[in-house]
């Protein structure tokens, strides 16, 4: 991968896990080296509500692992660095588990890093971390205050670790780290930054909302800030498709007739929608007649497409959460729709019930949501609009999200930016930028967002297009600050991204 990209994907289905590899551009500036004399001279330091309770040098090339219950590492380590473990213990019933990576030239700036979906364990963002590092970085992540990644019973009867995890546990992360780089450098961060995906995505925004000191600048990619909205979403979804089991078997007949009628409406026939909101497709456009087959929606069909792409709405006609957007059909489609019933099942069985025996088989939207709603998601959504103390204080935030992403819709970031702006007012692209990036999947797609938010908070210059290359070739396309949208200029290659306007 070129070393001046970005490069966000899901490493499995669902949201249980994803790893964000960071590959920052740009020299390391402003070096500074420790001021301690020994790495390990850190075990025992006492933080905000934690100690210090393992420092160890880490030489360049060593193999670098966490035990990721997702699979991934180990890493070579990019730089010779200082690895510190510390616990906190905000609460007698918490224990979070914090990593960070203190390297011996440093460029006096951190790089905190969420995880995905439950989050869990401290492997998910180790590449990440290397990545940060490599360019002079201090990076840190924790485990959001427990290890057990989808599984959600640690939360059973644990209301201080729902906090943990919903909010507090990033928190503090970042202010034992700005308290451990004071301690090891003799100076603090001049900057200090945060970025993630899927499950992180939620976990940047509410740094933004929450505690809007801790950062100056943060990364929010596919978000689910409306947390207990997609875990209802993803059993809802799971109903729907079980009602339709052939669905699957029709994504590509339902991807060629939403093309044929849309795909040239932004003047690019190139099989990508640029808003897929100005496609009007209606499933009944191919609804079979007397014969059926895969290339035709039966009746039952028909009904359950309608209400994957409008969402879950509550017998008042309430919307709960978009649907998936048209032009996004494709095997994951729906596989991820029943891969996630099982998070949305975990999350209302050990969070919101706090019953082992719950099943989704009892699930029924209008009780259980207004359950969510009540009870857990005050502490884990992160959909609160008014940003505006981040704004003042000259917080910048960037949201990116996958049109085609079939696990968060890319229709809820909409929903929430426009929330955003009429909550902050007409100077939101001041302090907050959304970029909705068409034909990408969930935390897909190469680019080098982690420049344009350095640029953005150091040097004043706003992000005006971020440009997008699909992972494995050499198509790139922009991504424009939302609500404007790629323009082909009209001559030259449309798979170059050179070759449009935004506006």
């Amino acid at each position: 991968m070129r070393s001046n990209t970005v490069k966000l994907c899901m490493k499995i289905g669902g949201l249980s896990g994803f790893f964000i590899t960071s590959l920052f551009s740009g020299a390391v500036s402003a070096q500074t080296t420790p001021t301690v004399e020994s790495c390990a001279e850190l075990i025992g330091l006492q933080v905000q509500t934690g100690v210090v309770t393992n420092a160890v040098r880490v030489s360049q090339g060593d193999s670098i692992t966490n035990g990721d219950i997702f699979g991934g590492g180990p890493v070579d380590a990019a730089a010779d660095f200082c690895r510190v473990s510390m616990v906190l213990a905000p609460t007698s019933s918490s224990e979070i588990n914090v990593d960070v990576w203190l390297p011996d030239t440093w460029n006096q700036k951190m790089f905190g890093y969420g995880g995905g979906g439950f989050s869990g364990g401290l492997g998910q963002s180790e590449e990440a971390m290397n990545d940060g590092l490599s360019r002079g970085y201090v990076a840190a992540t924790s485990d959001l205050g427990h290890e057990a990644g989808a599984n959600v019973e640690w939360a059973h009867n644990q209301p201080e670790k729902v906090i943990d995890f919903g909010h507090r546990a990033n928190h503090l992360l970042a202010v034992t780290s700005k308290q451990l780089i004071n301690d090891y450098y003799g100076v603090p961060a001049s900057r200090a930054y945060f970025q993630g995906c899927s499950g992180g995505g939620r976990e940047a925004l509410m740094e933004v909302s929450r505690y809007p000191q801790d950062y100056d600048g943060v990364i929010a990619g596919a978000p689910p800030m409306h947390w207990g909205e997609l875990m209802s979403s993803q059993i809802w979804r799971g109903e729907v498709a079980f009602w339709a089991p052939n669905l699957l078997s029709k994504m590509d007949a339902i991807n060629a007739a939403v093309m044929n009628k849309c795909d040239a409406l932004d003047g690019v026939t190139d099989g990508v929608l640029e808003n897929p909101q100005n496609c009007n497709f209606d499933p009944a456009e191919i609804k079979c007649g007397f014969f059926q087959n895969n290339s035709c929606l039966n009746r039952e069909e028909v009904k359950a497409l309608r209400k994957i792409y409008a969402g879950p709405k509550l017998s008042n006609g309430e919307l709960v959460i978009p649907g998936l957007a048209v032009g996004s059909e494709g095997i994951g489609w729906l596989g991820a729709a029943l891969t996630d019933l099982a998070g949305g099942e975990q999350y209302y069985k050990w969070m919101v019930y706090n019953n082992p025996w719950w099943s989704s088989f009892t699930f029924d939207l209008d009780r259980d949501y207004a359950n969510s709603r009540a009870l857990i998601q005050p502490i884990v959504n992160s959909d609160n609009p008014d940003i505006s103390a981040f704004a003042q204080n000259g917080g910048k935030l960037i949201i990116y999200h996958g049109w085609n992403d079939a696990i968060v819709p890319g229709k809820n970031s909409v929903r929430y930016y426009e929330a955003v702006a009429n909550t902050v007012g007409a100077d939101v692209q001041d302090s907050a930028r959304l970029f909705m990036m068409p034909g990408q999947d969930h935390c897909t797609g190469d680019f080098d967002v982690v420049q344009h938010l350095e640029d953005w908070v150091e040097q004043g210059q706003a992000p005006d297009r971020i440009e997008v290359t699909d992972e494995g070739t050499t198509s790139s396309h922009p991504a424009c600050p939302w609500p404007q949208t790629a323009h082909y200029n009209g001559s030259g290659s449309t798979t170059d991204a050179a070759n449009y306007t935004c506006m």
